[in-house]
């Protein structure tokens, strides 16, 4: 079977070039509701879903707000399981839904046309309808065909060059007579609404007309079909095709689908096209437009295809400029912060030449070259960029010089690359200069450290030597170029070598892990003080002593900024000797507010804290327990035999009260058992159950590691669907025992393997959640953070919502971009795969889509995507908005990693036409800026021991600032702070406009709200947002699963 459907696919781009040869030829087109999706129109499974919704909402008032997201599995879930417990209801899937609930929900015939009115008239034809339309002005396409009652494909043609000839059942001569040049026939099989009664229900179905039938077959004799966006659910339709088919002749079928899968009632149409000599492929997909986007661009030349790129690229012209800078408002001012950044002025000018030949490896080669010489190099685009003795650089490259060595003055753009050439030059010879200082040495590229260490100690049989050390970095912020500092230590053997980066990694994090805000002052006034002991400004050249003209100009005071907050009546004074430096302004945001269900399960309440918001209420979908639509958790385990008695042990603490240790009571309350936290009761199976499946262990004395980590893999997952097929819970327990941890994962020259990744893809893709627990975790001292973080785990992997956001824009939805790139494939052929999540203004994950990017660009390891791809990625959100909410937000904002680039813009914008207003916002952890808190003291300003607080924003430049996602709280203990972590000091997130016009704080509270929806945690917040750990994560696990296109699933599976 699996052969055959292989045989029947043709690839989108083989279709595509078929057509185009063919193009004298005539074509039909048949549509169904999918190709009108991202116009405004429901499809028939989208309508199916809503009427579903609509009888089951009537009969159960009070969970709307649970219901809200229709296209979520969960959602839909149980709205089937109340329609099957009716008893009345037709099953789920079956051809005659569609018509047996809109007249379940609609018993009135003017209602039902009424249904679709309300939708049709807001519709607008979206660009395969145009596109469409641009074809058959070129006379490929002379008729359309189609099951819908939107009328888009005649609303199109008005602006085009063509003749509509509109036909519905009231009228059907005039599908028996030929079109005319210019014309194009409209062909409405289930009637229209402005003029023929609809054709909805079975019994108006099956009494449809045959004239109209007739006509289908008799056209299909000459003309190729291409069909898109329908279902096949029409018996009729698919009766009258199997008639046209099953007649011998040259024109062929192209059923275009939207992704992989070939149902059955295609499958057979298919063959008896085959059967009877006609060619008949299946074509996967990406949707309607994008598939009429590559017919045109391949079809149609000269004047038509300058009008097909035009109409792709205005759809989103009116946004593109649309990129204010951001502004912080005036508020009192409650802090000033002191950051590790030092404004500097470059030399103006530098060196650059030619060398013959160009070796591999460019930087390790003038590394060499330099070394020990009065001169830095780095290439950049096939030349040498240096700073240094003319002579000397003369002296060095006398067999490779290749003309003269030029003097090329150093622009802004060269500075604003924060990687690039340029800073790599002038960071490089700065460290000289400064290693030049008694008792300092430097590894030339990043690090400056004290040449005398300060402490030892003995790590894996290591002698370690701890050295005080600074990194440097160069950046480009509020028009002006600063030097950074930021400490760390040096790890060294006892010869001041540097030791192994795991070595290092190690005792780094053991030594500065824990020194927070008031030792991060003192160890940056340590290294001002050493490299910058001059007041006011210090003029370095390089090289020393030497009377060149490289000069560098730092400024000995580091910035500062100023910190208001809107809720403050009184500002707290400013001395005025410290004016001079703040540089900056800032505002503090409140921590957001989370949305529980009170103990009745008719209100709302708000509380900042997810674990007090549950222990003082409860979750927010609680009106799911109590109206008994979700009365309890199944809970499945999958465990070896010998860890069973113990995790069984283990299990049964669920309803005991744990209490957190004393360093936690800053954050953690009381855990209060299972039931009483969260509502609802949990059913833990025995190991005797069969909803406990006991995991047989893996063979011993294999000749290969990987070959037992993908054994324990096959024998996890045959577990997992022995204790689904028996029992169907709700969530699987996956116990992972110590001795397993050999066969986590590994990676070899084919492959990166990953135990829970590979579980969790091949749970996804039949449904099922799962929760890891590792052995491990049963002997941790924190069992109250491990009862709360577990029992919300499983609640939400039960699909439950335990809360949501409070104060985000109703208006606005959210779109997590993540990649993810096969780094074993060969430059040039990386695999590359993209993930889009929607979330809602509520911050609740809804639709995701997987799709391979056709052709990346690998930017320095990282993926991105050209125009074309761009654009196909931005009209499948635009769909998915269409199939969860029925419409286009008015706003949405869009989070990635990496810089979108120009063609990344431009398409993503074009394909999101129809959108009001678009952010597209690049978010990063900064690595170098650190900024110091401080208290008020006496009066006066003064170093604190806590970090900066969550919430500081500081504008860095015109469309650039810093959120702090990551920093001090307020504690459960009024009047006491709560830094999550405790940890070293908290780099602040890097925020850059790409386009759009929002103010700077409400960027920010969104990007602090949705760090606060990892229901994977029991955490005040994540460091990042929701939207691109989500992102990112399904990218990673979505890359096993080897499917692509419409299949959805609900994001809690891959958590």
């Amino acid at each position: 079977m699996r052969s055959k459907m292989i045989d029947m696919t043709l690839q989108l781009d083989a279709f595509v070039r078929a057509v185009g040869v063919d193009r004298r030829a005539p074509h039909a087109v048949f549509l169904g509701a999918g190709a009108s999706i991202s116009s405004g129109i429901p499809s028939a499974g989208l309508c199916i879903w809503e009427w579903k919704r609509n009888i089951f909402l009537t009969n159960n008032p009070g969970v709307e707000r649970q219901f809200s997201e229709l296209t979520l599995p969960s959602v839909q879930g149980r709205i089937q399981q109340w329609l099957d417990a009716q008893g009345v209801f037709p099953p789920s899937g079956s051809p005659e839904e569609y018509a047996f609930y809109i007249e379940r929900c609609f018993p009135i015939g003017d209602h039902r046309r009424q249904f679709f009115a309300e939708r049709i008239r807001t519709a607008q034809p979206h660009s395969g309808y145009k596109l469409l339309c641009l074809l058959a002005e070129a006379e490929m396409i002379t008729s359309a065909w189609t099951t819908n009652f939107d009328g888009l494909v005649p609303k199109a043609a008005v602006k085009f060059d063509i003749t509509p000839v509109e036909v519905g059942i009231d009228c059907q001569h005039r599908s028996l007579r030929q079109a005319r040049r210019g014309e194009l026939l409209c062909v409405s099989l289930h009637g229209d609404y402005r003029y023929d009664n609809l054709k909805n229900t079975e019994r108006e179905l099956q009494e449809q007309e045959s004239g109209l039938r007739d006509a289908l077959v008799s056209e299909l004799q000459k003309s190729t079909l291409i069909v898109h966006g329908y279902s096949g659910r029409d018996s009729s339709v698919m009766e009258a095709l199997s008639k046209a088919y099953s007649c011998h002749g040259t024109a062929g079928i192209y059923w275009c689908g939207y992704g992989d899968e070939i149902i059955e009632p295609v499958r057979a149409l298919l063959e008896i096209a085959r059967a009877a000599g006609r060619p008949a492929y299946f074509v996967p997909t990406m949707g309607f437009d994008d598939t009429l986007a590559r017919l045109a661009l391949h079809c149609l030349s000269g004047d038509r295809q300058r009008r097909v790129e035009a109409l792709l690229s205005e759809m989103g012209r009116g946004l593109r400029d649309r990129n204010e800078p951001f502004a912080v408002s005036q508020a009192p001012c409650v802090a000033l912060i002191k950051s590790n950044a030092f404004e500097i002025d470059y030399p103006s000018e530098i060196f650059t030449f030619d060398v013959k030949p160009w070796p591999e490896k460019q930087w390790a080669w003038l590394d060499e070259v330099s070394r020990g010489r009065q001169f830095v190099a780095v290439p950049h685009k096939k030349k040498v960029l240096a700073l240094g003795l003319l002579d000397d650089i003369r002296d060095a490259f006398v067999d490779q010089l290749s003309g003269s060595i030029d003097r090329t003055p150093v622009t802004d753009s060269d500075k604003i690359v924060e990687h690039g050439a340029v800073n790599a030059l002038m960071r490089r010879a700065i460290l000289q200069v400064f290693a030049k200082r008694e008792g300092v040495a430097t590894d030339g590229n990043r690090r400056l450290w004290a040449t005398k260490a300060y402490n030892r100690r003995e790590f894996a049989g290591q002698d370690c030597h701890i050295h005080r050390a600074v990194a440097v970095y160069l950046r480009q912020f509020s028009g002006r170029s600063h030097l950074v500092l930021k400490p760390t230590v040096a790890i060294l053997d006892a010869q001041g070598n540097e030791l192994p980066r795991e070595i290092a990694k190690s005792i780094t994090m053991e030594v500065i892990g824990y020194e927070h805000n008031n030792k991060f002052n003192q160890a940056l006034e340590q290294w001002r003080k050493q490299l910058l002991p001059a007041k006011g400004s210090v003029c370095i050249e390089y090289p020393p002593n030497c009377g060149s003209t490289f000069r560098f100009k730092i400024r000995t005071a580091p910035l500062f900024a100023q910190i208001g907050l809107q809720s403050r009546n009184k500002p707290i004074p400013v001395d005025e000797r410290i004016r001079p430096v703040i540089k900056q302004q800032g505002i503090e945001i409140p921590e957001p507010n989370l949305l529980f269900a009170d103990r009745s399960g008719m209100q709302y309440v708000r509380d900042p804290h997810p674990l007090r918001g549950l222990q003082m209420n409860r979750p927010f979908d609680f009106s799911l327990t109590l109206k008994g639509l979700a009365p309890m958790i199944r809970l499945g385990v999958v465990s070896p035999e010998k860890e069973a008695h113990t995790l069984n042990q283990y299990l049964r603490q669920s309803g005991q009260v744990h209490q957190p240790n004393k360093t936690e009571k800053d954050y953690l309350i009381d855990y209060p058992g299972f039931q009483t936290a969260l509502g609802v009761p949990i059913e833990i199976p025995s190991p005797t159950d069969a909803a406990w499946a006991i995991c047989p262990e893996p063979r011993e004395g294999s000749s290969s590691a990987n070959k037992n980590s993908h054994e324990v893999a096959e024998l996890l997952t045959r577990s997992i669907d022995a204790v689904v097929a028996a029992e169907k819970p709700h969530v699987v327990l996956v116990f992972i025992p110590d001795r397993w941890s050999v066969w986590r994962e590994y990676v070899d020259d084919q492959e990166r393997f990953d135990l829970h990744d590979f579980v969790k893809a091949y749970c996804v893709q039949k449904g099922i959640a799962t929760q890891f627990l590792e052995q491990h975790t049963l002997g941790s001292t924190q069992q109250c953070r491990v009862w709360w973080w577990l029992s919300i785990a499983l609640y939400t992997k039960a699909m439950r919502v335990p809360w949501v956001l409070d104060a985000l824009d109703p208006d606005t939805a959210f779109v997590g971009l993540g990649f993810t790139v096969d780094r074993s494939a060969a430059k040039g052929r990386h695999v590359v795969l993209g993930c889009s999540h929607l979330y809602n203004a509520r911050g609740e994950g809804l639709q995701f889509r997987l799709s391979k990017i056709e052709n990346p660009i690998i930017i320095q390891r990282n993926p991105y995507m050209q125009y074309d791809d761009a654009r196909r990625v931005g009209e499948t959100i635009r769909q998915l908005f269409f199939e969860s909410q029925f419409r286009l937000p008015p706003r949405v904002v869009i989070h990635k990693q990496t810089p979108f680039l120009d063609d990344e813009k431009k398409g993503l914008l074009d394909g999101l036409a129809g959108v009001g207003a678009i952010e597209l916002i690049e978010i990063n952890t900064d690595a170098a800026l650190r900024y110091v808190s401080s208290v008020l003291k006496n009066g006066k300003f003064d170093e604190d021991n806590f970090p900066v607080r969550r919430g500081t924003v500081v504008q860095l430049g015109g469309r650039e600032a810093l959120v702090w996602c990551h920093g001090v709280t307020d504690a459960v203990i009024k009047g006491w702070k709560y830094f999550q972590g405790k940890r070293h000091i908290p780099a602040p997130l890097v925020i850059r406009r790409h386009s759009g016009n929002s103010g700077l704080e409400t960027i920010a509270s969104e990007i602090l709200g949705l760090s606060k929806m990892d229901w994977n945690s029991g955490d005040m917040y994540s460091k990042l947002p929701v939207t691109l750990y989500s992102s990112k994560q399904i990218a990673k696990i979505g890359s096993k699963l080897q499917r692509f296109g419409p299949v959805s699933y609900d994001y809690r599976l891959f958590i």
